[in-house]
Parts: structure tokens; C-alpha cells; sequence
């Protein structure tokens, strides 16, 4: 939930006349005098809030002014005038009991019925585990993109369904349809590829000239930055055989990594034409020339489709030798088998190696490569089972099948009323002359394409407040699973067994179940407003060391750090400090932190002088609040206000002016020093105190997240100054540092469970909290408490509470 004085304030409505409430007398001696005609401090005129309880207009403002007298915020200590303890007992508990019973009112008269459309990754999910078919709803012409909210996109008030939007909602509905029952199911195919044929279009005139040497090393394929080389090409399966699906890919490969230099990183992906191509595989390569290793695994590829070999590696030859130099390297008469016989082969060629035979440059050799695909489990075929009717059926048999496979796309029972259309449509599609299978197919289609699959439907017509058993089990699945419930969830709702210890068993089967993976990528993702990242590409010039492998890998050590908190359900206190974290070689190199042996994200053990630990240090998170030439302190702090404690400070006014460069007769000046002096206006000056510490605190970390000491000014006199990550929290205690500031949040590590448990109340619910959820969230944050504030166990609170039962 997302309190804030000031942007609220903003549309408070005047004051309705009525009696005079106990609480005035209190809000007039202690709070009018700030917070009136007379003085307007935050933007927040307590005398112009709306008294209408029941309509909760300005139900957030009374909520927060509650909390502020009761934690002691309000009245300012330093008022001289300050309020006892009986009075504070008696405002608070006259100001409570007005918006309980606003709260009571406004439940009492919730619309019947409440729509919430799937998100794209939610409608891809449902799918496959309705029919066990792989789509990407993301690819250039399918769904929409899904508008954001705080990072989080699946909230109900911001998915709407424009009119063009539902054309491509029919042709995705097609497109599943068609791979689920194709009128010939495509057969899997191997295509295996030497490195001779990708490189040298067989190699035969090559082998000729290797033979009069007498070498018996194969030819190899050496791919290099810059350089693009052939991975996949559809026509290799066959004129019009490549069928889109899940594919498994298995290739023979080694890397050669200068003595000191990076990491060689393997790229798969479509080229852009823009000098490079969308990531679809991402490889760091540590398997020496001598060793190379085989690495497998299985990516979905929307066919036909073009893929290509790239090299990412700072040190990209382009930089130094030019196209020049690439184009002899990439040229057939440049032949490579191994690093001892270059200089034989290739005697006037470029020198990729020096005298000890060792690299230049960052290379990657490949032996060969395979695909095999599409590949599809038994449980992926099991999922479509007894959807079709069989030939010749019914008309009373094909109605028991679709009303089956409607009950599971609409996640609920179903009367005959409702199938009655798509009935009707597969009998006129029977009279007009097509087969059963494809008239039959049309009435698939309208129960893919009805509001009852693209929406969680919550209510009916008579106004209830709770969900039902099978309202439930949606919320409970699209929670944990961005998905459809599975069989066993159905049945309880069925059975009416999702109360109590049926209830129980279910969320901790779920929490089990290996679809929480899901939860897992997508909750930190949205929490933490990933998407953020990259927004503002850095500088090429002012941070050659960022590139798009570092980004990724940056994006990656979130998630795997979430998915290693949450499946040890260690303590949430994990994400603000701790001494290890999750990196792969490439963040190995840019943290400064001992190489691994093995490729992928792996748990590293940190040491204090690394300067890394927890969620805030992150690179990802320090870039994300970013740009591309400077990190803003404000935007870190308004990051931590959000994430962190679940404020959301007010934007700043629209006339404020923008920090300028550096001059360059001046003496150069850190940001920080220009924020404190933009800091001194009086209207900037209550929100700067709140926000600048929590960002301040991180400025020994740079726009990309790297250590310094000094702060780069390009412009200016003298040297580079001196970072200062000192401050002071609202509240007065001090830290010198990020380290000491880390220390302080873990004493506020209530506030932080608080936040985070709203956090995932707003995915599980779709919704923006209001005043009205603020009981159910404190009873869910003292079980969390109770449970030594675990990560699972708070996730576990949160689908048992009785919030996740509300409409």
C-alpha cells in the first residue's frame, strides 16, 4: 500500500459541513497550526479533508494522520506544545473507530461483480497447462504489452481490452488451437552440424589444404566479437518441416580468454540489423580449447526463424582493428583447428595470439552443433486429452466434452445455457460443410475467446463479499502459479474443501508444486521494478565495461537471489545484507569477485571489502535508478522509500529545475553537494529530508553499480571529489555509510515486513490496497512475525490470510 501525505492531499475534497467530532479539538490545538489556512506544510490542509467517512474520500490521509500521532511524527517533537498520553489515546481511537465504520460502509456497497484480465506471461501459462501448447505472446504482432503500475502488471484497473485488442486475442486463440490439434502432427527432427559446414560450406577445398600439411585436427569454427556466424537456418529441417515448438539444443564447444581479459560469452539470438541480435541463448564459455565440453538445454523457438553465433566481450576487436581486420578473419581462406597452428595455416594473417600462444582477444570455438525439435512431453500430450469428442460423436457427446473443457478455461462451473452459442456455431459450421474436428475447433474458439477465459471473474449478480471455493482457487493459483488451477485444485473447489485444513494442505501443495517457479521469477521482477533496468542505456564511453551480457547477468542475480532466500525461507533480513549472493563469471569479473570454475549463476561468498550483500547493493538495482550518465540519489532514495518501506513519495513540483552539468570555470561539485543546495528551498526541503538519505547512502556505487571512492565530473576545476555516502534518517540516527545505513533498516525491519507483505498482497489481489485492507494486513505481518520473518512462511501468511477470501 502506497501512503503519502502530499500527492493525496492533492486531491482532497473541502471539508462537508456537519457537527463538530470529538477528534476536532485535538486536530485544532496540536495540528491546524502546521497543517491549516495559515500554514500549509507538505501540501496537507487537515481543516479542507473530507469528514465523510463512509465515502473514504481522504480515507488514506485519516489513516496516515493515525499513524504519525500514534508512532509520536505528530505533533514534531520539537513542538512545545505536545499532547498527552490520554489525548493521544482519545484521538486515535475516535479517528480509528470513524474509519472502521467508513470501512464496514463502503464493503457493504462493492459492485457485484469485478474483472481482471491475464497478463501476457499469465495467458501464455494458462494455455500450456490447458493444452499443453507453447506460445509467446510477447513476439512483434501478439498480445499487447501489459501497462504498469509500480512495476507490477497484473493489476485489474490498468489491463483493460481495447477494441484492438481483441483481434489479436482471436488469433492467438487460433495460433494455440492450431499446435494443439494440427491436422498433422509435425514429426521431430535431429539436424546436427559440423563446424565445416556452418563455417566453410562443407570445408572440402580447407580439409585439401590441411591434408598437404598434414594436420589431422579438425577444422574448427572461431567466432569472434563482431563477427556473425550461422547457428540455425530453418531450411536445415527441410523445406517447410521446421514446426514451432520446444527444441533441444546440444553443442561441442571451448572459449580462448586473453590473460586478464573477460570471460568469452556465447550469444544466440535473431539479428537486428542494428550490429547486433536479440539474446535468446546466453552462454559464459570457460571449457579451455583443449577440453571443450558439451553443454545441452531447450529453448522454444517460433518458427521459421533465423538464428546466429555472437560473441559479446568488451574488448571487441572492432574497437581496435576494424572491419578490415574482421573481414580477413571471416573470409574462407583464414582456416583454424586449434591456437598452435595458426600461424602455419594462416602465415600473413592477423595475429590473434601472442608468442606463448596465448589470446588477444576473447574468441569462442565451436566442434558442431544440433537441434532436435519440436519435442513435446507426455504430460504435455496428456493435457489435451478427451478435448476432442471422438469421430462420429453426438451432439449430446460433444456437449459433454466442451462443457468439460470449458469448466477448466473458465475455471468454474458451467450451465448449459452458457455453451449453448458455441453449440450452435459448431452445428451451423457442420451444416455449412466442414468436418466435425474443425467445426468442433469453432467452438473451442469462442470459449478461448470469451470474457470467462481472458478474465478472473470474481462475483455475480447479488452482491457477496467473499470469494468462492472456486474464485478462490483461481486467486490462489494465478497467485502462486500465474496460472490456472491444476486437477487436484479443481476437485477441492468441487468438493468444497478450501477451507481450514483443506485449505492448508492445498497452499502448502502449491508452495511445493514445481510451477512456483513462476512466483518466483515473476513476483521479484515486479516488486522490484526490473523492468527499469536498461531503460537509460549507460554511456559506451563513460562505462566501457557495461554491455548487454552484464546486463542480463545484473537482471539474473535478482531473481536467483529471491528464488535462494525463498526456497531456504531464511529471514526477508537476507535481502538487505548478507555475505554472499548469486553471480555467474561475468559478474564475478565486474564485482571484482574470484572467478568461478563452472559457468551460471551459483552462490559466491562475499567479503566485506567486495562492499557488495543484500538486495540494495546489487548492480541491477543501483542501474535501475540510473541513467545512463549519472547515478540520482533521488530516484535511489524514492527506489528504497517504495520497495523498501512501501511509500510512494509525491512528485516533485513542475517548475522545479533539472541539476545542471558541472561549469567549467567552477570547481567541480559532486551531485550530492548540488542536491543539498537545490535542497535549501523551502518547498523542496520536507521531502528532500526524507528521500536524499535513503539514496545518499548508496553513492560510493556508480550509475552502473561499480565501486569508487571518487566521483567522475567531466566538466570543472580541480580533481574529482571526494563521495561522502554519509547521513541522517527522518528520525535522526546517523550512519556514515551504506553499511551503517543497511544496519538501520534491519532495526526497521517491521516497516520492511509490512512492506513487503503489501507488496505480494497487491500481485496476489490485482489491486491497490486501500485503508480498508489495513487490519487484514497487520494480522497477516504479526503471523509473519511469529514465524521469525521467513520469506515462504510470509508468502505461505499471505495465501492463508482472510484478505486472499475478500472480493
Amino acid at each position: 500500500m502506497r501512503f503519502s501525505f502530499l500527492m493525496l492531499a492533492l486531491f482532497a475534497g473541502p471539508a462537508l459541513l456537519s457537527a463538530k467530532e470529538p477528534f476536532e479539538t485535538f486536530l485544532e490545538k496540536h495540528c491546524v497550526r502546521c497543517h491549516g489556512p495559515e500554514t500549509v506544510e507538505r501540501d496537507l490542509r487537515i481543516d479542507q479533508l473530507s469528514r465523510d467517512f463512509n465515502a473514504g474520500i481522504d480515507g488514506h490521509l485519516w489513516a496516515e494522520i493515525v499513524e504519525r500521532i500514534n508512532s509520536g511524527e505528530m505533533p514534531p517533537p520539537d513542538e512545545p506544545l505536545q499532547p498527552t498520553a490520554d489525548e493521544i489515546d482519545a484521538v486515535v481511537s475516535q479517528l480509528d473507530a470513524r474509519i472502521r465504520a467508513g470501512r464496514a460502509a463502503r464493503m457493504a456497497a462493492r459492485p457485484p461483480v469485478a474483472h481482471y484480465r491475464l497478463s501476457r506471461r499469465e495467458y501464455q501459462n494458462t494455455v500450456y497447462d490447458l493444452l499443453g501448447v507453447r506460445y509467446d505472446p510477447t513476439q512483434p504482432g501478439e498480445l499487447n504489452a501489459d501497462p504498469l503500475w509500480h512495476g507490477f502488471e497484473r493489476i485489474g484497473s490498468q489491463l483493460s481490452l481495447a477494441p484492438s485488442h481483441v483481434e489479436r486475442y482471436y488469433r492467438a486463440s487460433e495460433i494455440v488451437l492450431d499446435r494443439a490439434f494440427p491436422e498433422k502432427p509435425p514429426e521431430t527432427q535431429k539436424v546436427r552440424k559440423t563446424a565445416a559446414e556452418i563455417r566453410y560450406n562443407g570445408g572440402e577445398r580447407q580439409q585439401e589444404y590441411l591434408d598437404r600439411f598434414g594436420i589431422k585436427r579438425p577444422l574448427r569454427a572461431l567466432i569472434f566479437p563482431g563477427r556473425e556466424l550461422q547457428a540455425l537456418r530453418p531450411h536445415w529441417f527441410g523445406a517447410g518441416a521446421g514446426k514451432s515448438g520446444l527444441y533441444r539444443v546440444r553443442m561441442q564447444i571451448s572459449g580462448v580468454r586473453p590473460p586478464g581479459g573477460q570471460t568469452p560469452h556465447l550469444r544466440i539470438g535473431k539479428w537486428t540489423g542494428e550490429g547486433t541480435n536479440e539474446g535468446l541463448i546466453e552462454l559464459d564459455i570457460l571449457a579451455p580449447e583443449d577440453e571443450p565440453e558439451i553443454i545441452e538445454f531447450e529453448v522454444f523457438l517460433e518458427m521459421p526463424t533465423s538464428l546466429d553465433f555472437n560473441v559479446v566481450v568488451t574488448d571487441i576487436i572492432s574497437r581496435d582493428k576494424g572491419a578490415h581486420h574482421r573481414n580477413i578473419l571471416g573470409g574462407q581462406d583464414y582456416i583454424f583447428t586449434h591456437t598452435s597452428e595458426t600461424k602455419l595455416l594462416n602465415p600473413t594473417g592477423p595475429k590473434l595470439f601472442d608468442e606463448e600462444g596465448n589470446g588477444i582477444f576473447s574468441f569462442v570455438l565451436l566442434d558442431w552443433i544440433e537441434w532436435e525439435g519440436p519435442i513435446e512431453s507426455d504430460a504435455e500430450r496428456a493435457t489435451r486429452t478427451d478435448v476432442l469428442p471422438p469421430d462420429g460423436a453426438t451432439l449430446e457427446v460433444v456437449s459433454n466434452h466442451l462443457h468439460g473443457f470449458a469448466e477448466r478455461a473458465w475455471r468454474r462451473p458451467v450451465t448449459n445455457e452458457e455453451l449453448h452459442p458455441y453449440l450452435e456455431a459448431y452445428q451451423a459450421e457442420l451444416a455449412a460443410g466442414e468436418d466435425m474436428s474443425s467445426a468442433y475447433q469453432i467452438a473451442l474458439l469462442g470459449v478461448l475467446n470469451s470474457r470467462n477465459f481472458t478474465y478472473l471473474v470474481e462475483g455475480e449478480t447479488e452482491p457477496r463479499q467473499r470469494l468462492n471455493d472456486w474464485e478462490l482457487a483461481s486467486r490462489l493459483s494465478y497467485f502462486l502459479w500465474s496460472s490456472m488451477p491444476d486437477q487436484e485444485l479443481f476437485d477441492a473447489a468441487r468438493a468444497g474443501n478450501l477451507t481450514g485444513d483443506g485449505l492448508t494442505n492445498q497452499v502448502d501443495r502449491m508452495l511445493a508444486n514445481p510451477k512456483i517457479e513462476r512466483f518466483v521469477d515473476d513476483f521479484p521482477r515486479q516488486w522490484l521494478q526490473l523492468h527499469r533496468l536498461g531503460m537509460f542505456p549507460p554511456d559506451g564511453n563513460l562505462y566501457p565495461k557495461y554491455d548487454v551480457w552484464l546486463e542480463a547477468s545484473m537482471r539474473e542475480e535478482v531473481v536467483h537471489y529471491f528464488r535462494e532466500v525463498f526456497d531456504n525461507n531464511l529471514s526477508i533480513d537476507t535481502f538487505i545484507t548478507s555475505d554472499w549472493t548469486m553471480a555467474n563469471p561475468r559478474l564475478c569479473e565486474f564485482y571484482g569477485l574470484p572467478m568461478p570454475k563452472t559457468s551460471g549463476m551459483q552462490k559466491v561468498t562475499l567479503q566485506p571489502e567486495d562492499h557488495r550483500g543484500g538486495l540494495l547493493t546489487m548492480g541491477a538495482i543501483l542501474g535501475l535508478t540510473s541513467d545512463g550518465t549519472r547515478h540520482r540519489p533521488v530516484h535511489r532514495g524514492v527506489w528504497v522509500s517504495e520497495a523498501i518501506f512501501g511509500k510512494t513519495p509525491p512528485p516533485p513540483p513542475a517548475n522545479v529545475n533539472p541539476i545542471e552539468p558541472n561549469p567549467p570555470d567552477s570547481p567541480k561539485a559532486t551531485i550530492r553537494q548540488k542536491i543539498e543546495a537545490h535542497a535549501q528551498n523551502a518547498s523542496c526541503a520536507a521531502c528532500h529530508r526524507n528521500i536524499d538519505p535513503l539514496g545518499l547512502a548508496f553513492d560510493q556505487f556508480d550509475a552502473i553499480g561499480q565501486w569508487r571512492t571518487h566521483e567522475r565530473v567531466e566538466k570543472g576545476l580541480g580533481g574529482d571529489p571526494l563521495v561522502d555516502p554519509s547521513g541522517m534518517m527522518p528520525d535522526g540516527r546517523k550512519f556514515a555509510d551504506a553499511n551503517q545505513f543497511k544496519q538501520l533498516l534491519l532495526e526497521d525491519r517491521d516497516r520492511f515486513l509490512k512492506a513487503i507483505v503489501e507488496h505480494l498482497c497487491s500481485y496476489g489481489l490485482r489491486r491497490v490496497l486501500t485503508v480498508d485492507d489495513q487490519e487484514d494486513i497487520d494480522a497477516i505481518v504479526a503471523e509473519a512475525k511469529q514465524k521469525k520473518y521467513q520469506l515462504k512462511d510470509i508468502v505461505r501468511a499471505v495465501a492463508l490470510s482472510d484478505l486472499m477470501r475478500k472480493r
